[in-house]
């Protein structure tokens, strides 16, 4: 008989050998979260850090116009949107119900009507969709000084420092990498038939998923190549994600951090059950690039 702990083991052993084929990040890696010191910023940062938690970002709000909008090409015929409508309204009506085949007079749409209606209807799903993803952002350099520029708030902000653990109860098992690219993704829209279809029924959704999550979510220009980005994806509305405590491991202060911005953070990390370390970073003397001093632990000074 297995008990609890053996079951454990096995889904831990399991995850662990999933990272070799990217589906989980490789155990001990590196990922870094900029953040800047703006708005209600410190409410998010003594939330972090107390209750080990992160928002995520509505993929709608991010910053390239690019991002989670591949090409949609459509690649059907009327007969298979209609096809397809008749197929959904058999399923009870869950996509399509009878007023979006009829018209005011109670008459049967004309296939192109019932077309048009259906390829208006595929897209705005695609963009619902959109609104109910949240995305959590990573990179896997704390050198880039673009980087600090741009999301660490002009140097004065500040950088989550997190290891990966890839556990069954840790966030970061959902993180994946971003792959750059000079082509844009493109989707047919048999393939949003497909998907919509499959989730409807239960049956191959999740391999469908992800297909469709890799070329939707997880794909960027070359431009953006530098980022070296992970993300976690979360759908359904959630707007934060849990990790372990211990896979926070420091947070790294900007080069132009102020020093009453320092004691706040020192205060906040001073309620924490487990302890941080914290260091800065610093513009190299000689290069164009940004080093942290690993060997000086701010919080003991």
């Amino acid at each position: 008989m297995i008990d609890n702990a053996d079951n454990e083991a096995v889904r831990d052993a399991a995850l662990f050998a999933a990272t070799n084929t990217g589906l989980f990040p490789q155990a001990n890696t590196s990922l870094f979260r900029y953040v800047g010191i703006r708005g209600n910023a410190w409410e998010f940062i003594e939330k972090t850090l107390l209750t080990d938690t992160l928002p995520l970002s509505r993929a709608t709000t991010l910053n390239d116009p690019f991002d989670t909008n591949p090409v949609i090409v459509n690649d059907v015929v009327t007969s298979d949107i209609f096809g397809f409508a008749e197929e959904m309204l058999r399923q009870q009506g869950q996509i399509f119900d009878l007023e979006k085949v009829v018209n005011e007079q109670g008459q049967r749409v004309s296939k192109k009507e019932l077309e048009e209606r259906a390829t208006s209807l595929i897209h705005s799903l695609f963009k619902q969709r959109n609104e109910i993803c949240h995305i959590a952002s990573f990179t896997r350099r704390i050198s880039s000084e673009l980087q600090w520029s741009h999301y660490g708030d002009s140097y004065k902000g500040l950088a989550y420092h997190f290891v990966t653990r890839p556990s069954h109860n840790s966030g970061f098992k959902l993180a994946r990498p971003v792959r750059y690219s000079l082509q844009r993704p493109i989707i047919l829209l048999s393939e949003m038939m497909d998907h919509i279809s499959t989730f409807q029924s239960g049956g191959g959704f999740t391999l469908r998923w992800l297909s469709f999550e890799q070329r939707c979510f997880l794909a960027k220009s070359m431009e953006w190549a530098y980022e070296e980005e992970q993300r976690i994806i979360k759908q359904g509305g959630i707007s934060e994600i849990s990790f372990q405590d211990r896979e926070l491991v420091s947070i790294i202060v900007g080069p132009r951090f102020p020093q009453d911005h320092l004691e706040r953070l020192k205060a906040i990390l001073a309620k924490r059950q487990r302890p941080l370390k914290l260091f800065r970073a610093q513009s190299s003397p000689t290069s164009y690039a940004v080093e942290v001093d690993w060997h000086n632990n701010l919080f003991l000074s």
